[in-house]
């Protein structure tokens, strides 16, 4: 049986990205990065891995600027 991935709340992925709540929430809703929306209780929810891959692509941006 394959394994879902463990999904991270807005805390846990700010931390992570280490941007504000408001940021995060436009990265969301601008499709930066990628969401489950699971309802108003749970909220949104993005992988570790949409994380990581999107800091790897800003550092790119920014390295090549």
């Amino acid at each position: 049986m394959e394994r879902q991935e463990a999904t991270l709340n807005w805390q846990q992925a700010c931390k992570i990205l280490n941007c504000s709540k408001s940021h995060f929430y436009n990265l969301v809703n601008s499709g930066e990065l990628p969401a489950i929306r699971s309802g108003k209780v749970r909220g949104v929810r993005v992988t570790r891995q949409s994380c990581e891959s999107y800091l790897k692509e800003w550092r790119e941006r920014v390295e090549s600027t």
